[in-house]
């Protein structure tokens, strides 16, 4: 779709932006749209919550941050009124980024340390079991899908995923990961899930270019852009700290 100036429209959708939005998650839109429109393109952000109405059909990229174990749950009952056209436009080719426990809707279930099940979307073949713990640390990973690392931040509640998911990050051992490294996160056609929480765009420059490219089809590169400048600067410098 063209807007009036003939630049590509890319429309996105901030799911739950107000209870999935532990960790300053909202900078991911901010850097997102900033990154679209330094190219051929303009980003238009749209905002939905509990109760809205939403008309998938229109966006092309959605997002979810992180929340609470609590406000994941009443998230996915709201969800669930437009369960059948989101799965049906993800398996179309809608991207989507949910990061921090905001991945674990697209699973078969979520079972609660207590030991209740929790019904999450199915798309994907797998179980979040969860523990009376918590999983926090800084962190380095490599992405199958990339060549450069990224850095990242995660606290969760403690537990593991079981099922048939393809994983597409592996966080390292190191300095910063203060917990056993492994396997994480979900991909599936161009949905992208992960752990790592908070602005993982405004972080890592490479991620926010692979989601750019998917979304504008590597339509046109970044001009001279300060904000890009300084953006690498610290994620170089957050690199060199985590290693």
């Amino acid at each position: 779709m063209s807007g009036n100036n003939g630049k590509k429209k890319i429309n996105i959708l901030h799911l739950y932006y107000d209870l999935m939005n532990l960790y300053g998650d909202w900078a991911n839109m901010a850097a997102l749209m900033h990154e679209v429109n330094m190219r051929d393109c303009k980003a238009e952000i749209h905002k939905k919550s509990i109760g809205d109405d939403i008309d998938f059909n229109i966006y092309d990229f959605v997002y979810m941050g992180s929340g609470t174990e609590r406000s994941q749950l009443a998230c996915m009952k709201d969800l669930a009124r437009y369960k059948d056209v989101f799965v049906k436009r993800i398996e179309e080719g809608l991207c989507v980024l949910a990061t921090g426990n905001s991945h674990e809707l697209f699973g078969q279930a979520v079972i609660d340390h207590a030991g209740v099940r929790h019904d999450m979307i199915g798309l994907i073949d797998f179980k979040t079991m969860q523990l009376n713990t918590r999983v926090t640390g800084d962190c380095v990973c490599t992405a199958s899908f990339l060549d450069d690392k990224l850095v990242g931040f995660i606290n969760r509640a403690g537990g593991n995923q079981k099922g048939e998911i393809k994983r597409p990050f592996y966080i390292e051992p190191g300095e910063g990961a203060g917990y056993k490294a492994g396997e994480e996160g979900i991909r599936y056609k161009n949905l992208l899930g992960t752990y790592m929480t908070g602005p993982v765009l405004m972080r890592n420059p490479p991620l926010l270019t692979y989601v750019a490219d998917v979304l504008t089809g590597g339509s046109g590169r970044r001009e001279e852009d300060k904000f890009f400048e300084f953006q690498e600067k610290a994620y170089d410098s957050a690199l060199k700290s985590l290693e």
